[in-house]
């Protein structure tokens, strides 16, 4: 923030000054005077200081007055705030043409009486600027004792919006590196929409976390000390809530740790700190596990999270670790009692989870998403289990299926767990084998056909679309199957047997 300072139209307001006239640059009169110093020679490079005053006889340049167009430009160009001259005792005149340089470029020239003394004036002048500056220093300090008692008060984040905003008598917002409203005041207003505003960088072990936006494009002095002390508290408060939100996550990771791995605590007990930690255990829960070859995107992650868990008015969660995101998915089941919250579910969390990967809202990482069944808080551990075996089978067996419930593969799941006696691997070289065998004579497909034919319930076209083949292509690859493992296909119990030894076959397959 630059040094406070009086406007060129407030020192003229002065008893000393009060026979002073300005002669040119009255456009410039709201120039700030922070400073003021006496020129007496014409060489002003290198020493011009953003917002002085600066006072002269000309006496310097008194056989050269045409240079005094020079020492405005020179003037105007370092920020100066305004040049004063007593041209009565050595010019006879201000040259035209440095009154003309002065209007262009808004530099106030002020003609001074020769009979008031320097010391009359740079006395004056500092006191208004001294009387100023500590009269903004008591401001800044009553500003900073009424916002820090708010935060150490902990009366929150929207209550020290609100004083700034009162302050600034303008809306203010508080939003998050990626543009996302934290607070605003008024609360309804769409800082997104306002025309002139403002913003001021929050800055925490010298990174920005987020912007205060002001929807004003002029202040003055005063509503720039509100402005830098609103940004030390704001800073202030976001690091408190930090340190909080990182607290509890630490403790939500240790619950979560606790629920996943056996022993499961007491019923009661997790009631007791599911509670605590916002996880309801009035509700159900379902267990998302998303896995991926790189680390999940999380920002963009927990942003769809938030937005869907507010749509639906529940309180869901997310834990990163190292290339899975695991989401716990309240939801409320028909039995359930509630008092309003989670009242527009809409749809499943399943066909949520299908919307953010089939519109790409994940970016375009190889993503596979397991959904386990809905279970009670202290049945967490089961729930993901299963999301964990819903992955491992839908990438065996439907590798561009990329969301997959653990329900629509449950049968999958228990045949090849109990899959694993030699008389299997027997049954399978007797049905099968001959097209397996074909299969890697020729570069062929057939066992997959056979097996997405018998998915598809005997439909060729879903058949056909599946493995992105032409329908006639499928009856051909039939036909090849009949004839080089001669069983009926239309047979009931041959579809069974063969589906399940092909199921066999892709889980053992991919192990």
């Amino acid at each position: 923030m630059k040094i406070p300072g009086v406007t060129v139209q407030e020192l003229m307001t002065m008893p000393v000054l009060k026979e002073a006239k300005v002669l040119s640059g009255e456009q410039g009169l709201n120039r700030i005077v922070r400073f003021i110093d006496i020129m007496e020679v014409p060489d002003l490079k290198g020493w011009i200081r953003e917002g002085v005053l600066l006072m002269t006889t000309a006496y310097s340049i008194r056989h050269e007055p045409e240079v005094l167009c020079q020492i405005i430009q020179l003037l105007h160009q370092g920020g100066a705030a305004a040049l004063a001259i007593k041209p009565t005792r050595f010019l006879k005149e201000i040259p035209r043409s440095a009154l003309e340089e002065s209007n262009a470029c808004g530099l106030p020239v002020i003609e001074i009486p020769a009979d008031i003394p320097y010391t009359d004036i740079t006395q004056r002048v500092m006191d208004m600027v001294l009387n100023r500056q500590a009269e903004l220093l008591r401001r800044s300090e009553e500003i900073y004792r009424t916002l820090t008692t708010m935060v150490l008060e902990n009366s929150g984040i929207q209550a020290v919006s609100d004083n700034i905003a009162e302050l600034l008598k303008a809306p203010v917002a508080l939003i998050d590196n990626g543009g996302r409203a934290i607070v605003t005041s008024p609360q309804e207003w769409n800082w997104m929409e306002a025309q002139d505003s403002r913003h001021f960088p929050i800055n925490v072990d010298k990174r920005t976390v987020a912007k205060l936006v002001i929807a004003r494009n002029e202040l003055d002095d005063m509503e720039q000390v509100g402005i830098e002390q609103a940004r030390l508290v704001m800073a202030l408060e976001l690091m408190r809530e930090k340190a909080v939100e990182d607290t509890e996550s630490r403790l939500r990771g240790n619950f979560i740790d606790e629920l996943m791995t056996p022993p499961v605590p007491l019923r009661h007990e997790v009631e007791r700190r599911g509670r605590q930690l916002g996880f309801n255990p009035a509700y159900h829960w379902e267990v998302a596990v998303l896995e991926s070859t790189t680390a999940p995107p999380e920002e963009i992650l927990s942003g769809l999270l938030s937005q869907e868990s507010t749509r639906r008015r529940v309180v869901s969660h997310i834990e990163f670790r190292s290339n899975r995101a695991i989401l716990f998915l309240p939801t409320l089941h028909p039995n359930d009692h509630h008092d309003g919250a989670g009242a527009d579910q809409g749809l499943t969390w399943a066909e949520t989870l299908k919307s953010w990967t089939s519109e790409k809202a994940l970016g375009t990482g190889d993503y596979y998403i397991g959904i386990g069944s809905s279970k009670k808080l202290w049945e967490l551990m089961q729930s993901y289990n299963e999301a964990r075996r819903a992955i491992t089978v839908s990438q065996r067996l439907y590798p561009d299926r990329r969301v997959c419930k653990f329900g629509d593969i449950e049968m999958h799941y228990m045949l090849g767990e109990a899959m694993n006696k030699e008389e299997f691997v027997d049954l399978f070289e007797r049905k099968l084998g001959r097209l397996q065998q074909y299969d890697r004579s020729h570069g062929s497909d057939l066992l997959k056909t056979l097996f997405y034919y018998l998915e598809n319930r005997g439909s060729l076209m879903d058949t056909a679309n599946y493995l992105f083949i032409h329908r006639n292509s499928v009856k051909y690859r039939l036909e090849r199957i009949r004839d080089i493992a001669d069983f009926d296909l239309n047979d009931p119990r041959e579809q069974f047997i063969c589906h399940t030894c092909l199921i066999h076959y892709y889980l053992r397959k991919h192990k």
